[in-house]
């Protein structure tokens, strides 16, 4: 699980006191912080340094909390922006979530809503690893998958000619070398193999499945 000493938020604002407000808060979370009194800074140096959270005023000299917003969204980031602001309005709010706010809060805010939002941002980081994860284990399982058929497939393609239809068939699937198993023992039966191939091509297909 990510711990709070992992995270690392940049706060943009123009206002030392809000700066400071906010930095107290994050760093009583164990969060590491990076202030910026502009979004031209911050932009300097965002994709140099690994932030896990942005805090922004709306109003900023310069760029805008809301353009700064859509300049980190065009640029791939992927990085939860909280935007703060003491002309809210539910047009606003709204426009904000459209383009990718992670959350949204109103001033003056209080202690409680930081946390509130530190607390979401652990959740979202810890799923997002998990998902990573699964993700990973998910690709893992797909290429052992491609290669158990493709060996399949091979050895399926050695069979005489009499099984080649169904072999085709059963490269699809891993599953469906068992049926060709029982393909093998009704060609046996019908004297179309002897009991020394059916044996021979019975283990190979069940070397390769097992």
């Amino acid at each position: 699980m990510l711990s709070m000493e992992q995270v690392r938020a940049a706060i943009v604002d123009d206002e030392d006191e809000i700066l400071d407000l906010i930095e107290q808060i994050l760093k009583e979370e164990g969060i590491r912080t990076k202030r910026f009194h502009c979004a031209e800074d911050f932009l300097s140096v965002v994709e140099k340094q690994g932030f896990d959270l942005i805090i922004s005023d709306l109003m900023l000299p310069g760029i805008s909390g809301l353009e700064l917003l859509q300049e980190i969204t065009s640029r791939n980031l992927n990085i939860p922006f909280v935007l703060i602001t003491g002309y809210a309005s539910l047009d606003s709010a709204i426009d904000a979530v459209n383009k990718g706010a992670f959350f949204y809060i109103k001033k003056p805010f209080n202690i409680e809503e930081i946390r509130f939002v530190i607390q979401r941002l652990h959740q979202k980081k810890n799923l997002m690893r998990e998902i990573d994860q699964l993700k990973e284990e998910i690709k893992c399982l797909q290429a052992k998958l491609k290669h158990e058929v493709h060996e399949v497939k091979e050895t399926l393609e050695s069979i005489p000619e009499p099984m080649r239809p169904f072999s085709l068939q059963a490269s699809a699937d891993l599953g469906k070398a068992l049926s060709a198993i029982e393909h093998l023992g009704r060609l046996k039966i019908d004297g179309l193999i002897s009991e020394k191939e059916f044996g021979e091509y019975k283990g190979k297909l069940l070397r390769r499945i097992v």
